[in-house]
């Protein structure tokens, strides 16, 4: 198996089994809240150190960064540890006083007399006590970042494993066995987030001083590597703020409606389709960015493509049927998963109708994803920077139509269409690259892999109409069961007679393996 290969079952395996982990997590959550407004409000005030975490630990200041301390790194191991204090030492100056200031703000908004309701007061108290992680992750990021280009991939991996072990330690404890629920619940699970946070940060942290040597130091002199990568990081991080303010209005928009439940149903769509996005498709970036990098780097266009049109054809064929499969299997995926305790039928029917809507835009979200990491990977900021603000434009003006008649359903329609515009945005400004190589069967096979993704979605379809299952949480896990196996069986099968490269080579390795292989 080769390296890169390795890599990406070592990251896609530790990344299913912090999905796994984050289902349970949300499973208990749900239960233990429901669609209340305290859960919304934690959801809200988690929300928020999240997108900075996206925005500057492992968005663009990691982007910015891994290029730059690779190419320094194989110059002098000193100068990268330099490079990485400088970096290190500003991030967590500037984060410390910010989290100051939102945490002071955020307190006092909440104990004075700012909101007229105490829904918003909720979200502020509780965003008060969770902003802190923000420290810890970024530093995290960086420190995983440069594990990164030395091959190693399991601190990074490991991380949000752990966020989710305490968090499911929190509501099992204090939910479950003692009981606890409303604010009280609210305020330790924002507890446990700080202290998986520092956890986060130590892992990293003591395996770059164990394998390479590293000693933390506190540099805010200045370096010609440290100048590069600001001047990549400013472009980049505008258009990553872009992002991360898309996801902000629509979690503020659902939480501003009248009618409850917006926030959670929009969440859980979100964590749904984010288990195939970062078990395969985020991975797929993380693994591929420093070869496209280093590729990049040495000026080596044939091989950047090659990784390039390698990446964008597994994160299509990853993303595309599962895509299909959410759509179908919305309403018994639901069911199974978080029918529990406070969160009923109609909750489970409310959020299968956002997750059906939503999950139309997961080839979107994934494609962009890697196109970004492909952009980043040579420096280039300024169009990932515009494609956001088309998005940002497209979310806000859709969202607004369309919450109008529609409420929460409207504004899952508008991330959806935003999407569709910053991954057109993108295909169209890629070098070497452009709309009509889908329609060609090579290096893509976009054709094939859709063609698959039909025959699976109209098999299923009419089965699940010629199978009569009666109504409950056991026929849906039976329906679940019987079809997601059959699905990914037919879609295998239908992309290997179709002769897309990856489940041609898998096909191979499963013959091999036969008693009856050929093991010549």
């Amino acid at each position: 198996m080769s390296r890169i290969a390795k890599s990406l079952s070592l990251v896609s395996v530790l990344t299913m089994g912090s999905r796994i982990l984050g289902l349970l997590r949300d499973v208990l959550f749900f239960s233990a809240f429901g669609a209340s407004v305290f859960g919304e409000a934690f959801i809200l005030a988690f929300t928020i150190p999240n997108l900075f975490r996206r925005m500057l630990g492992e968005g663009t200041l990691s982007s910015a960064f891994i290029p730059v301390y690779a190419e320094t790194r194989k110059k002098s191991s000193k100068d990268a540890f330099d490079l990485m204090n400088k970096v290190l030492g500003r991030l967590m100056v500037v984060l410390s006083l910010l989290i100051v200031f939102v945490v002071s703000l955020s307190y006092g908004a909440a104990k004075g007399d700012w909101f007229d309701s105490d829904k918003w007061s909720n979200g502020s108290m509780l965003n008060s006590i969770t902003f802190g992680y923000v420290l810890f992750i970024c530093a995290s990021a960086i420190m995983v970042g440069a594990l990164n280009t030395r091959g190693s991939f399991f601190a990074g991996a490991l991380s949000p494993i752990l966020l989710n072990l305490f968090m499911i330690s929190t509501l099992a404890f204090f939910g479950v066995s003692l009981g606890w629920s409303g604010s009280d619940l609210a305020v330790v699970l924002c507890l446990s987030v700080l202290l998986a946070g520092f956890v986060q940060f130590l892992l990293p942290f003591l395996q770059l001083r164990m394998a390479d040597g590293w000693r933390w130091k506190l540099d805010l002199g200045r370096s010609q590597e440290l100048d590069r990568i600001k001047s990549i990081f400013w472009v980049g991080a505008m258009g990553a703020a872009v992002v991360q303010i898309n996801v902000l209005v629509s979690r503020f928009l659902a939480y501003s409606l009248d009618e409850q439940g917006g926030v959670s149903y929009l969440f859980l769509a979100s964590r749904l389709i984010e288990l195939p996005l970062g078990v395969f498709a985020i991975a797929i970036s993380t693994v591929l960015f420093p070869e496209l990098a280093k590729a990049a780097t040495e000026s080596d266009r044939k091989n950047f493509m090659g990784y390039f049109f390698r990446g964008f054809r597994m994160t299509l064929a990853v993303t595309l049927p599962a895509a299909v499969g959410l759509a179908l299997l919305a309403d018994p995926i639901l069911s199974v998963l978080f029918q529990w305790g406070q969160f009923g039928p109609s909750q489970v029917r409310a959020a299968s109708e956002v997750l059906l809507i939503s999950s139309l835009g997961l080839p979107l979200y994934a494609i962009s994803a890697f196109m970004v990491k492909a952009f980043h990977s040579q420096k280039q900021m300024i169009h990932p920077l515009r494609a956001a603000l088309v998005s940002l434009l497209a979310n806000a003006g859709f969202s607004l139509w369309l919450m109008q008649d529609n409420g929460v359903y409207g504004l899952a329609w508008a991330n959806v269409l935003a999407a569709f515009f910053q991954t057109s945005y993108l295909i169209a400004k890629t070098r070497d690259f452009g709309f009509f190589i889908l329609w060609r069967k090579r290096p893509l096979f976009f054709l094939p892999i859709l063609l698959s993704c039909l025959v699976m979605g109209g098999v299923l379809y009419l089965s699940n109409d010629a199978f009569i299952f009666p109504s409950g949480k056991g026929s849906d896990l039976m329906r679940l069961l019987l079809f997601i196996p059959s699905g990914i069986l037919i879609y295998f099968l239908c992309c290997y007679l179709n002769g897309v490269p990856e489940a041609r080579g898998l096909g191979r390795k499963i013959t091999k393996s036969l008693p009856f292989g050929d093991d010549s």
